[in-house]
């Protein structure tokens, strides 16, 4: 989309939505709109981080983390208010698990809701896909993060990207695509919304724009007792690169938020 285009889509965006805090009362369990102009939100008081990539040099040196990836808060673009997450990835992995990663330790929850939205600026040819919502978990007080359920684009011949569902877990890993396929389009802002029952019998329910479109029963415990949230921009190769993610209004809640809450 040209550049004009593009400016104006997100200036009609921001101009319906409104900036008032989240309505979800007591069930609301932490939100991160950005308007500070930081990341603070994200890692008060130690809760969480934003994570850097090592990216060698064409020699194999290690360089300094963060030289090519980056993890700011924004102006360039933004869902509601004037601020966004804007996460960069030069791509050029070895592995398709490297990338930029904002996290935020949300406690121990046996049944809630993660919600953010998204944008991608331009159509990429990823390779082989993007992850960029992850539900980690950690044990409690503890630091290493545990590997989970994951939120993935992958390219679509015909252009834009269809959502898919990946676990870490060996005996269950990527999930058939859902039937219709849930497609996202470049240049346009969409919500993601998860609710995660992490451990016992174990389910993980994902809407996409306020539509069911995975109900997954009998998934894998979680690593941790701590519930982790992960916003990123995770992909080996992309054309063109680098490749560009925003992410705003993200939220953990007892209760849905869905895409008319009101951040």
């Amino acid at each position: 989309m040209p550049t004009r285009a593009l400016t104006l889509v997100l200036s009609a965006v921001s101009m319906v939505a409104c900036s008032d805090p989240l309505q979800l009362g007591n069930d609301l369990l932490w939100t991160a709109d950005q308007e500070p102009g930081s990341l603070e939100q994200w890692t008060r008081d130690g809760s969480g981080d934003a994570l850097e990539p090592r990216t060698p040099d064409s020699d194999g040196t290690p360089v300094v983390p963060g030289k090519d990836s980056s993890i700011d808060v924004t102006t360039d673009a933004h869902h509601r208010g004037r601020h966004a997450v804007k996460l960069v990835n030069p791509t050029g992995w070895e592995f398709d698990n490297e990338g930029p990663e904002l996290f935020h330790a949300l406690g121990e929850q046996k049944d809630a809701y993660y919600s953010a939205w998204f944008m991608l600026p331009e159509e990429y040819r990823l390779e082989p896909h993007l992850t960029l919502l992850r539900l980690r978990s950690r044990d409690a007080g503890g630091v290493d993060l545990f590997n989970g359920e994951e939120l993935q684009l992958r390219s679509l011949s015909s252009g834009g990207y269809v959502l898919q569902v990946f676990s870490n877990n060996n005996g269950f890993l990527l999930e058939p695509i859902a039937n219709p396929a849930p497609l996202v389009a470049s240049g346009r802002w969409f919500q993601l919304e998860a609710r995660y029952e992490p451990h016992g019998s174990g389910r993980l329910r994902v809407w996409l724009d306020g539509g069911l479109v995975y109900d997954l029963a009998g998934r894998p415990d979680a690593g941790g007792a701590e519930m982790v949230l992960s916003v990123c921009n995770v992909a080996q190769r992309a054309e063109p690169a680098p490749v560009v993610l925003y992410v705003d209004d993200v939220a953990a809640s007892l209760s849905r938020v869905s895409p008319s809450g009101m951040f």
